[in-house]
């Protein structure tokens, strides 16, 4: 296991249990919904990129742009660091690891 597919494992984690901290702290069944749901997909390419990378960590960057610029649209929407910023900045760096991943030389 590489440090790119440690990220994009720690990534799938990370965003599946803030669903379950969305759930848990506001009741909020969409927040539990849709952290699975993307948590599950991010596993997916985790799993994926042991055998094709590219497929992988492409998965794992579109996942991470399409929850970085929503929770971009929270953060300057509410102006709150919790989970709209903190969620954002996450997603943003992930997201330059699975490009950074990609563009690697084998």
């Amino acid at each position: 296991m590489n440090g790119f597919q440690i990220v994009l494992l720690l990534y799938a984690l990370i965003v599946a249990a803030g669903g379950v901290m969305g759930y848990v702290s506001a009741q909020s069944t969409v927040s539990l919904i849709n952290g699975l749901i993307a948590g599950v997909l991010l596993l997916v390419g985790f799993a994926l990129s042991f055998r094709n990378p590219t497929l992988g960590f492409g998965l794992g960057a579109v996942i991470a742009l399409l929850l970085a610029v929503f929770f971009a649209y929270r953060f300057f929407t509410t102006g709150k660091w919790m989970p709209g910023g903190i969620t954002m900045i996450i997603s943003v760096v992930a997201f330059i690891a699975m490009v950074a991943a990609l563009l690697r030389k084998p």
